[in-house]
């Protein structure tokens, strides 16, 4: 029987998006075959794949030199760059940083190993330590299912088969093709039934770690402090209750009552004044540094030409150049050196392509007066405006925030259904707040049938790329391809090994921009749930495209001529497909285990793309500082679906094609000791971005997906094996859909059972700690603990609340003035005093104690902690700032920490406000030039009512801009060790 020769394959890596994970797609001929539609698959077909051998083992050999070559460049830049590789060693607050790594090409790798994995949760929050949790899991599932198959499916595919293949063929299912060896598959099914359950119980065993690390994640003192916690957003709330006092009434029957209300209101001109500043305030950061940097450029000049002439003059240079540099910053010095024809300008008209030329920074400076005087305007007139249907309720406790968002809210269908926890300020899409409920649930419907559409117009140029590679078997039955044939090497091996995996990178590329805008689209708030909701349709879309169509779509080319004569048989013959295609994806594994785990280590591209922003994009100091300061993120919505899309795809062959669970196993392995690298020293998460493990029940749930396709393709390819031996093939089958109902109804009872848990916080731990503090209390005061504890004492609970904040802000600016003293020695009228002040601080203390007993009467001894200052206040106050981690301890029992307000953040007013109803006007930074014209330009924008400063940057003598630390209006909290 003839067959068509087959070419080598090109395997080409790409990346599609900066989360280190590529994406290969490698195209590769799994099955040659003249007749199709035929009821077997015969020994003379199936030789067909041998050079399919051939083609795995040139994958992996060309991966393996990747790998080499990627781990290589890794042990000796790592050395050499330790803002990139090592960054959080040095560029995060004291308290912030990772440990070192030991020096050497090769310690890193037991160092990260050995590393306590909770380390993560410290650094970067619980979203990431469950990343790495999750990459365990899948290497001890491939783990056992590489054991058992090598034990037992290997075996029974290879040991004395007649007509055995060759090659890679031998040990999987095309192997057995005889009907006399049909009943060796049943060992298939015993197999799959135990992989099965061991997935099974590994998940229920991870859900409940999981559910036990985001509950202790959750009432940790360092994140039931936040304001966060207690916080609930509402939407669609009718206009009838959309009043701070009835909603006040509303929330009333939550335990501790409700500690403040948001509205969001119709500001419209005020946001867009405020959105207009912001933008000015920019462009005029950017006028400012552009001409100090003319300036300083033209002085090197002059100076350069200086020095030429003594040198000519033969004088001393160096006296000439001190001379020259004997100077006084004045304007007449600016303008001398920079003349007003030179200055940044721009056109005011559309698009700054029309209109009138202007000086930039005069007219900058104008216009953020004139904005700063309306928008103080504004905020002073406005008494009310419209309400748009959302608002924040922050409760007292904790708890109560929790009860508040289970309960059902409203008496009229759609109205306050959605309710959110854990909002933080910065989290928040304000303009996906404005939405009415029936808007809301046509975006949410549009949005995914969007998605759909997206996924099935993708499929065309998907396919037609698939086509590509398999351009062989359509050029000899299509007459205008006949050139592709007979076109010279390497020709035909570009178009149909290099060109496919150009061209979808190209595709791929844009992918993620397109279904965030469909998920910003379907009106989430915030944004760390528009990610959540990325990941869903990113790996939908991955499943369909990376996985179903380009495994049909190899097929179906070669099917074209049996589709036409037989269609009612193209099904089948699909079916019968996917076990040839196992090589492609033996191929994909490899690749993506080895050079792309290297690929992450490396991390070429962001080293390139540090050095291109550093000299192109770090003109302002607001650039300089995100080049210097601001450390990459992982963006779990897109990294995450590729990685599950893997463990699909190994699931679907582990037991058609055994190898694939050892290369799945290599590659979670080399994945995990990327990862882990990463997320120890090298990446930062937002904090207002974490969302306390929400990832990880996804992929938990996209594991059953993946035991799903493995069950499907198994039961039909029994059921195809009928004419072979029927009773047993039939048993077969109906034992894998007995599996496939199990299946389904192990995940629906761990989905009914984890669900509640993982949304909201239970009240048997957050009442734990509350009745044991009450019981101590009790028994103190010589009383009974048997009585019940009253929670809904509000003003009582509020009342309490002020008091300790005053009190211990009181006795924090006591102790630091007692530090100070101690510092500088005591003075001899403070030796006197000495006595005076310890007895005043007594009595300050014993009166403090006396009205807390007081107020604590009947209550449980809730609020004795100390309270520190809100990073997140003072964040919102000035309009930005640097919140750092929330500290998680993963060792602390249930009980510790419950209250919300121990060591609680300092209550914000603004906390929930839109940012253009309070946030002042950005200071605008300007960097210190060595001529000093800086202060010049500072002194001409404060003087007309601009905030300006040039504190922690400056300007070197050849233009280029660099920072110390964060802009002036932030709170600098230490980092970047030189």
């Amino acid at each position: 029987m003839h067959s068509s020769s087959l070419r080598p394959q090109h395997h080409t890596v790409f990346s599609t998006s900066k989360c280190l994970v590529l994406d290969i797609y490698p195209f590769s001929k799994v099955v040659n075959s003249k007749e199709l539609f035929m009821s077997t698959i015969t020994p003379n077909q199936a030789n067909g794949n041998s050079n399919s051998s051939r083609t795995f083992l040139s994958a992996l050999v060309l991966n393996v030199v990747l790998l080499v070559i990627e781990v290589g460049a890794f042990v000796v830049l790592k050395q050499r760059f330790d803002r990139i590789y090592s960054p959080r060693t040095r560029l995060p607050p004291p308290n912030k940083r990772a440990v070192k790594l030991p020096t050497g090409p090769w310690k890193w790798i037991p160092a990260v190993i050995l590393s306590p994995t909770e380390d993560i949760i410290h650094k970067n929050g619980l979203d990431a330590y469950m990343f790495l949790r999750f990459l365990k899991m899948i290497m001890w599932i491939f783990l056992v299912f590489t054991v058992l198959t090598f034990v037992v499916i290997i075996p029974v595919l290879a040991a004395n088969v007649k007509d055995s293949q060759r090659g890679l063929d031998r040990i999987s299912w095309n192997n057995i093709i005889d009907p006399h060896d049909q009943p060796r598959l049943g060992a298939h099914v015993g197999v799959v039934y135990i992989l099965t359950f061991f997935v099974i119980y590994l998940i229920r065993h991870e859900m409940l770690h999981f559910v036990h690390v985001r509950h202790q994640f959750l009432i940790s003192q360092s994140h039931s402090r936040l304001a966060q916690a207690r916080t609930v957003l509402i939407t669609s709330v009718p206009d009838e209750i959309a009043t701070e006092h009835d909603l006040r009434t509303f929330a009333s029957f939550v335990p501790g009552g409700v500690d403040n209300v948001w509205i969001l209101r119709d500001h419209s001109t005020l946001n867009k004044l405020f959105r207009e500043r912001q933008d000015i305030c920019t462009k005029l950061e950017a006028a400012i540094a552009s001409l100090l940097a003319k300036a300083t450029k033209m002085w090197r000049r002059r100076e350069k030409t200086l020095h030429r002439a003594c040198r000519s003059k033969s004088q001393d240079s160096e006296d000439a150049n001190s001379v020259f540099r004997a100077h006084t910053a004045s304007r007449e010095l600016l303008n001398e050196l920079v003349p007003p024809a030179h200055r940044p300008r721009h056109r005011v008209g559309v698009l700054g392509l029309f209109g009138n030329k202007v000086d930039t920074i005069n007219w900058c400076k104008d216009e953020i007066v004139r904005l700063n005087k309306r928008i103080e305007e504004e905020r002073a007139n406005f008494v009310g405006g419209k309400s748009l249907g959302s608002a924040f309720i922050r409760c007292n406790l904790q708890i109560g925030a929790h009860v508040l968002a289970q309960c059902l809210s409203y008496h009229e269908p759609l109205k306050m259904y959605d309710k959110w926890m854990e909002a933080n300020p910065k989290d928040v899409v304000w303009e996906n707040l404005d939405d009415g409920s029936l808007e809301m649930r046509s975006r949410y419907i549009i949005s995914w049938l969007a998605t759909i559409g997206l996924i099935v117009a993708w499929s065309f140029p998907a396919a037609f790329i698939g086509t590509l590679s398999n351009l062989d078997d359509l050029c000899s039955k299509i007459q205008w391809l006949g050139w592709v044939c007979k076109a010279p090497n390497p020709i035909p091996g570009i178009i149909q090994g290099i060109l496919p995996p150009a061209l979808l990178a190209v595709l791929f590329a844009f992918l993620p921009l397109i279904l965030r805008a469909f998920a910003w689209y379907e009106c989430i708030p915030r944004y760390s749930l528009i990610s959540v909701s990325v990941y869903k349709r990113f790996f939908l879309f991955l499943l369909v495209h990376g996985f179903l169509i380009v495994t049909l779509s190899s097929g179906i080319t070669k099917a074209i001529e049996g589709i036409i004569a037989r269609p009612t048989e193209t099904v089948q013959e699909l079916a019968r497909q996917l076990p040839g295609a196992s090589i492609f994806f033996l191929t994909y594994i490899i690749t993506q285990g080895l050079a792309g785990a290297g690929g992450a280590l490396v991390q070429l591209v962001p080293l390139i793309l540090h050095f291109i922003k550093k000299q192109f994009l770090g003109r302002t100091p607001r650039q300089a500082y995100e080049v210097t300061f601001l450390m990459p993120s992982a963006d779990f919505g897109i990294i995450l679906p590729r990685l599950s899309l893997l463990v699909t795809i190994a699931f679907a062959y582990s037991v058609l094609s055994p190898l694939i669970n050892l290369l799945a196993l290599i590659s979670f392995g080399m994945f995990y000791l990327a990862w882990k690298f990463l997320l120890l020293q090298v990446f930062d998460q937002p904090d207002h971005l974490e969302t306390g493990g929400l990832y990880f029940p996804m992929a938990i749930s996209n594991l059953f997906v993946g035991l799903y396709i493995e069950q499907i393709c198994l039961a039909c390819l029994f059921f195809l094996k009928v004419n072979n031996d029927r009773a047993p093939a039939i048993a077969e089958g109906v034992l894998m859909i007995l599996l496939i109902v199990v299946t389904m109804v192990a995940q629906i009872l761990m989905k009914h059972s984890f669900n509640p848990l993982i949304s909201y916080l239970p009240m048997s731990l957050a009442t734990k700690k509350m009745a044991k503090r009450y019981a101590k209390q009790k028994e103190e005061h010589q009383g009974t603990a048997d009585d019940e504890i009253d929670m809904f004492s509000r003003q009582q609970i509020k009342s309490i609340r002020k008091r300790f904040a005053k009190a211990t802000q009181k006795i924090d600016a006591r102790l630091r003035t007692e530090v100070h003293e101690v510092i500088r020695g005591p003075t001899s009228e403070q030796m006197k005093g000495e006595s005076e002040n310890m007895k005043a601080q007594q009595d300050f203390m014993s009166t403090e104690i006396a009205d807390k007993d007081i107020c604590l009467e009947g209550l449980p001894k809730l609020f004795l902690a100390t309270s520190r200052e809100s990073q997140t206040s003072r964040k919102s106050k000035s309009s930005k700032g640097s919140e750092g981690h929330s500290v998680f301890e993963p060792d602390a029992p249930a009980t510790i920490s419950l209250v919300d307000d121990s060591d609680e953040e300092e209550e914000d007013d603004h906390a929930f406000n839109h940012p253009s109803t309070y946030v002042e006007q950005p200071w605008i930074w300007i960097p210190a030039d060595k001529l000093g014209l800086s202060v010049i330009l500072k002194g001409d924008l404060i003087s007309a009512g601009v905030n300006a400063d040039d504190l922690g940057a400056f300007m070197d003598w050849k233009g280029t801009v660099d920072v110390k630390r964060n802009p002036p209006d932030e709170e600098w909290q230490g980092g970047h060790d030189n």
